[in-house]
């Protein structure tokens, strides 16, 4: 669902140059492709929200990790 918020501003972007005189109609194409822009961020946020959601799932190795931190420090095998 778009957010109400960007929906409003992206809105008042694409039709701010509806609201400018003829003759100062310059640079209308830059805020409606701001707005456009806006509206296509807003999309595919909303649409990569839904895989977020299974949350972190820790692996083993990360719990050995967290439960022993010291296992870096072991001297390592030197062959002379």
């Amino acid at each position: 669902m778009i957010r109400p918020m960007y929906f409003v501003m992206c809105t008042a972007l694409m039709v701010s140059p509806c609201l400018l005189p003829r003759f100062q109609r310059r640079y209308a194409a830059f805020p409606v492709l701001l707005g456009a822009a806006g509206f296509l961020a807003s999309i595919l946020t909303d649409l990569a929200a839904p895989a977020r959601l299974g949350g972190f799932v820790p692996s083993r190795d990360l719990s050995e990790a967290v439960a022993d931190p010291g296992n870096h420090l072991e001297p390592a095998l030197v062959l002379e």
